[in-house]
């Protein structure tokens, strides 16, 4: 997907126009307690933006992960691929067709991307900046925004990097499953299947899935921690149990968050420690465990 400006309908289908002003007459800002939880996320929590309480979700920066990890962030928002236009540059006449008026029905995206930036980081740079800088209203249950390259140019329509119109509650959503170990384990299973893997995922009592090709079967589980913490004996004592007697065992982990213990004990068992960076090279086709 190209998400090309002459495929992208700025239109909504239907809905009212409303007229509003990025300067808010109503100094604070009169937010819902809903609305005011998601613009303090947005602006400090989001993964992979530039803030001390940021965590860090390695497939929303890799450019390999890139389409398929965007991809699932609109459907979750419920975006259409026609409702995002990602380029070099916002089109003037777009800035003036958004600042001022905004149909609340429907969601848009135009975005500008950083060298070797993905498309979902952009994104949420973007939005973090305009909060950040004050470019930005809410209008019943949706968040206005758009970023310019600098505050200046925020009075005029040039130098416009982003123009954002979301409903911030989808995209929280959108944001929690994406941190879920379960969608991790998704996305190490498409890896599997596009290195040539045939998977077979378990129930919630067994490892996450089966990878099997040809006479080689693996069984894999996967263990997502945040960055400095380690796991725990329990955790540890799960993962035994959950792969005990399976062929191959493996456990997809960072390596950090297992302590030199862990480590020791996690090879008694037969279980052999992969890194994520595995699954990367397999997401390109290369089935680096032949």
């Amino acid at each position: 997907m190209n998400y090309s400006y002459k495929d992208f309908i700025p239109e909504c289908p239907g809905g009212p126009i409303l007229n509003y002003k990025l300067f808010h007459q109503d100094r604070p800002l009169h937010l819902s307690p809903e609305m005011t939880e998601a613009i303090e996320y947005l602006l400090w929590y989001v993964p992979n933006i530039n803030s001390l309480q940021s965590k860090t979700n390695p497939y929303i920066e890799k450019e390999v992960f890139d389409d398929y990890v965007f991809e699932q962030m609109l459907n979750l928002m419920d975006i259409s691929p026609r409702d995002v236009y990602i380029g070099s540059h916002i089109p003037e006449e777009m800035v003036a067709y958004y600042k001022g008026k905004i149909n609340p029905s429907c969601q848009k995206m135009l975005l500008t991307q950083g060298d070797k930036e993905t498309k979902t980081a952009a994104m949420l740079r973007h939005i973090r900046n305009a909060i950040a800088h004050g470019i930005f209203n809410v209008i019943e249950d949706v968040l206005i925004c758009f970023d310019f390259s600098t505050m200046n140019a925020a009075s005029s329509n040039n130098s416009c990097t982003a123009i954002i119109k979301i409903r911030p509650a989808g995209l929280l959503r959108a944001l929690e499953q994406m941190e879920k170990e379960y969608a991790h384990a998704q996305i190490a299973a498409i890896s599997f299947k596009k290195a040539g893997y045939k998977v077979t995922f378990h129930d919630k009592s067994s490892f996450d899935f089966t990878a099997e090709k040809g006479h080689r079967v693996y069984s894999i589980e996967l263990k997502t921690l945040p960055d400095g913490v380690t796991l725990t004996e329990n955790a540890r004592k799960r993962i035994i149990r959950r792969l005990q007697g399976a062929p191959n065992k493996v456990l997809l982990t960072d390596k950090n968050n297992l302590s030199k213990e862990d480590r020791t004990i996690l090879r008694k068992e037969n279980i052999k420690i992969m890194s994520p960076q595995v699954i990367e090279q397999l997401f390109t086709g290369q089935d680096i465990l032949a």
